[in-house]
């Protein structure tokens, strides 16, 4: 039942992709998350797997503080910029959404595909703003991965092109192994901005706890990966020559915050979180999961749209159903 949910999820987001992509076209993927969040490296890993299948040649990648406008016209000339998707779509993250409505208002002539995001904006006047941008745009499609977020940008983009289309993260090629399991039950829970404040939630069982980040050994390894991108921020005119060295950083990067994510995410037999990214890889790791939602509910949000499909995965509305269900899932296990 896993792999048919997630085969399913994948046809969908193929069908779409099949829509702004043709064989050989030469492509800019923007915003590449150059940060410690697994979640957003696994739509990182979704995205490029789907680029690849779609027979398209990314031959210009940058991040928020690396990126080139004149560099992306010379490798890409007027061909397709798709941004990076996710949960950043709004004034929360400021720094993404500003950099996106910069490019918007700066290749007028290329096609534009926001990959799929979820809106949360909590100023209206903001999200007009970010409207009246996009607005002048001749050829920009927004791609949103639930079904609130859909609706507000029909209403709130009229301008624009709108689809819906499933987070990006399950195009990610992610083995289906548990693993060997230390504990009960692995707790990833948020410490953000985003964070729901549930209660506490009562385990009967061997536990740990962690949220996203890397320490020790491999936040050494991160610092040697990403040394290109700390070179490219501090000295801007590096950052053509080294532009070969950053497109070799960043799927290495992405690589290493996966692979943390997942040796943290094999230690119990049951994940309970309230990351979305952290539920999406545990189930395709094919850990039981319990999932709550997060401040701005993009967890419900995506378990009612397809997460729910698959048959390792529950939500829980609340800390004393999120007991109960982990109960059951270690139960389950052992």
């Amino acid at each position: 039942m896993t792999q048919h949910a997630l085969e399913s999820i994948r046809d969908e987001s193929r069908a779409v992709m099949r829509r702004h992509t043709a064989p050989g076209d030469r492509v800019a993927l923007l915003d590449f998350p150059s940060y410690d969040n697994a979640g957003d490296s696994l739509i990182y890993a979704g995205e490029t797997e789907y680029l690849d299948e779609s027979g398209v040649r990314v031959e210009y990648i940058s991040d928020l503080n690396t990126h080139d406008d004149a560099l992306a016209r010379r490798r890409v000339g007027t061909g397709t910029i798709f941004l990076q998707g996710g949960g950043n779509f709004g004034d929360r993250w400021p720094a993404h959404q500003e950099f996106r409505e910069r490019v918007v208002a700066r290749f007028p002539d290329s096609k534009i595909v926001g990959l799929p995001q979820g809106i949360d904006y909590a100023d209206s006047d903001a999200l007009k703003r970010t409207a009246a941008i996009y607005a002048a745009h001749p050829d920009l499609t927004l791609l949103l991965r639930e079904k609130r977020s859909y609706d507000i940008a029909l209403a709130s983009f009229p301008d624009n092109n709108v689809e819906y289309c499933p987070d990006m993260a399950f195009g990610a090629q992610i083995a289906n192994n548990p693993g060997d399991c230390a504990v009960d039950v692995v707790k990833l829970l948020r410490v953000d901005s985003e964070k729901l404040d549930h209660g506490p939630v009562d385990i009967d069982a061997s536990s740990v706890q962690f949220d996203w980040g890397l320490h020790g050994k491999d936040l050494a390894i991160w610092q040697v990966i990403t040394l290109p991108t700390r070179i490219a921020s501090n000295f801007p005119k590096t950052t053509r020559p080294l532009y070969p060295a950053l497109a070799r950083s960043y799927p290495r990067a992405a690589a290493l915050n996966l692979r943390v994510a997942q040796r943290i995410l094999s230690k119990g037999r049951v994940v309970l979180t309230d990351r979305l990214h952290a539920a999406v890889l545990a189930a395709m790791m094919g850990k039981r999961v319990v999932a709550m939602d997060n401040a701005n509910k993009k967890v419900s949000g995506i378990y009612s749209a397809y997460l729910h499909r698959f048959d390792n995965v529950r939500f829980a509305a609340t800390a004393a159903e999120a007991a109960e269900l982990v109960a059951e899932a270690v139960a389950d296990s052992r």
